[in-house]
């Protein structure tokens, strides 16, 4: 990489050197403040990620999930309510090739373990009323203003259960030893991606800056690029996963549920957000008892779960089900009984 940028002035042009951060915390409080730097543009080139800052420092529980052990550089969660852990290093630390690793693995599993919708929120209303900004404001400004708040937070809470997060790695250099890394992690951890980011800052002698992030790793980038679209995923899934997404759309579209295409899913909503996705990664579909579960309508939700079991042959999670769609294919008029009895109990909780 050169060592010096020119900026533009008028008929001049300013060179601005490579310039050290003084601090690692002059890194973290500007990924703070420009979540941009992640360089999310560059993770998706075709639906760029948008990043909301969840908190800084945000507080991880140990195995007895009480009090926070430990505490990530950065939380945030994208538009698509992907948690993304961000943790920083400045190149000069020697933590960044090895430790930093085993720290951020920590960080991902005891998040997805203890982490629930409503600590993700009161995680953000405490970064907002710090700020002095709006909370809804800040949210509808990543996620649109049609999004579910609460769907948002709860889909942000499954997603860390599924694995579905990720995990980034942000330093002014990264070194080769932790590029290789990165690089072996992220093709093979199936649903969590793993990304390094080096953020450069150029500085010119009179004060002007500029900052420049960039996504490291060739493999990491030939992967994005040849990562299937929505409509190929399912058109490369197997004929049970293809043939349980036309018979749900086609029982939503009956039913007046509202069909959602998702970058790794296909999902209905009602008037609470997701009842059910099919996911073609994993040929399965998850249904969204977590409201039934929190609401006085547990006996219920109960019930649910052993008929589901006893359909797939297997013990189920209690909040988010997944069942394979052979067995789902197989046992249909049962899921459909069970999706609409599920159906009825959430919009019961809105009269």
């Amino acid at each position: 990489m050169d060592d010096v940028i020119f900026i533009r002035e008028g008929d001049d042009l300013i060179p601005l050197g490579v310039a050290p951060y003084e601090a690692e915390a002059a890194l973290q409080e500007l990924l703070e403040h420009h979540p941009q730097l992640l360089a999310g543009a560059q993770m998706n080139r075709t639906n760029p990620r948008r990043f909301l800052l969840v908190r800084r420092e945000a507080p991880i529980a140990d195995h007895d999930g009480g009090a926070g052990r430990w505490s990530i550089d950065h939380l945030f969660l994208d538009q698509d309510a992907i948690p993304t852990l961000v943790e920083v290093k400045r190149s000069t630390d020697t933590r960044i090739r090895r430790e930093v690793v085993g720290q951020m693995l920590d960080y991902a599993a005891n998040a997805s373990r203890f982490w629930t919708p409503e600590q993700l929120d009161l995680l953000f209303q405490k970064t907002c009323q710090d700020a002095g900004v709006d909370s809804s404001e800040a949210l509808t400004y990543v996620i649109g203003s049609d999004a579910d708040e609460v769907d948002f937070w709860a889909r942000g809470a499954r997603n860390l259960r599924n694995g579905s997060m990720r995990l980034v790695f942000v330093a002014d250099d990264v070194p080769d030893e932790l590029r290789a890394v990165i690089e072996f992690l992220h093709l093979r951890m199936g649903n969590t991606e793993v990304y390094g980011v080096e953020v450069h800052r150029y500085a010119s002698d009179d004060g002007k800056e500029c900052y420049v992030p960039r996504l490291v790793g060739e493999l990491v980038l030939a992967e994005e690029r040849s990562t299937p679209s929505f409509d190929e995923m399912f058109i490369d899934a197997g004929t049970d996963i293809r043939a349980v997404r036309e018979r749900l759309e086609t029982w939503a579209g009956c039913a007046g549920l509202r069909t959602v295409a998702a970058p790794k899913s296909a999902q209905v909503h009602d008037s609470l957000g997701a009842v059910a996705r099919i996911y073609p990664t994993y040929g399965t579909l998850e249904l969204a008892l977590d409201p039934i579960w929190n609401s006085n309508h547990q006996n219920d939700a109960q019930e649910i779960i052993d008929e589901l079991q006893m359909i797939c042959g297997k013990k189920l999670t209690k909040l988010s089900p997944n069942l394979p769609c052979r067995e789902v294919l197989a046992s249909w008029s049962n899921v459909v009984a069970l999706l609409q009895r599920i159906v009825a109990l959430r919009g019961a909780l809105n009269q």
